[in-house]
């Protein structure tokens, strides 16, 4: 109890701290601080996104092995196969579209569907309560490799134990939700079904 005392933490009022399945991971990211009037662009940018992957969801959606009573063994197949290279198109065009952006730097966080937490080692810039971001993060995922976000500072904890800064995220799309979503469950089962290195020998 004394340790946690010793923590100093900085929240932004009214806050709900409550949250989902949260995953620890080191992956690329960007935290961008922004001016509340740079909001509109980037939430248009983050609709035309969901838009774009929305679209590739509707047709790439269907599994045809789940017609095999309908359909012959080799025509399952083939449009499996041209399945699979409509998603490797689409990740094309988002790579394509994403080469003249800042590349994403590999760091640690903790993540969920409702913001993320970053350490204080792999932050560069002073953050205050309430500051806005644009937030891109790169999950292992094939429809939604890249997630696209505002975010708001929400707490800043300062001390002995953990030290970082925590975003909101205010403006998100709803497939990137859920791919967050799908993302930490799949590593947390993963976790739990794989071996870890041991090192006390």
């Amino acid at each position: 109890m004394a340790k946690r005392e010793q923590a100093k933490t900085k929240t932004l009022a009214g806050s709900d701290r409550r949250s989902s399945v949260r995953v620890k991971s080191r992956l690329p990211c960007t935290v961008d601080a922004i001016e509340k009037e740079d909001i509109p662009a980037l939430e248009a940018e983050i609709l035309d996104v969901a838009v774009m992957e929305s679209d590739g969801v509707m047709h790439d959606a269907v599994d045809w092995r789940d017609h095999a009573e309908d359909l012959s063994r080799e025509m399952v197949f083939v449009l499996n196969e041209i399945r699979a290279l409509r998603q490797q198109v689409t990740e094309m065009q988002r790579l394509m579209e994403r080469h003249n952006q800042a590349a994403l730097q590999r760091r640690w966080i903790e993540l969920n569907d409702r913001g993320l937490w970053i350490p204080a080692d792999e932050i560069e810039v002073e953050w205050k309560i309430g500051d806005f971001a644009a937030i891109r993060i790169q999950i292992p995922s094939i429809q939604t490799p890249e997630v696209l976000a505002v975010g708001k500072v929400l707490r800043i904890e300062e001390g002995d134990e953990r030290e970082g800064t925590a975003f909101t995220f205010c403006s998100i799309s709803q497939p990137h939700k859920s791919a967050i979503s799908r993302y930490a469950l799949r590593r947390e089962r993963q976790m739990a079904r794989s071996e870890r290195l041991d090192l006390n020998f």
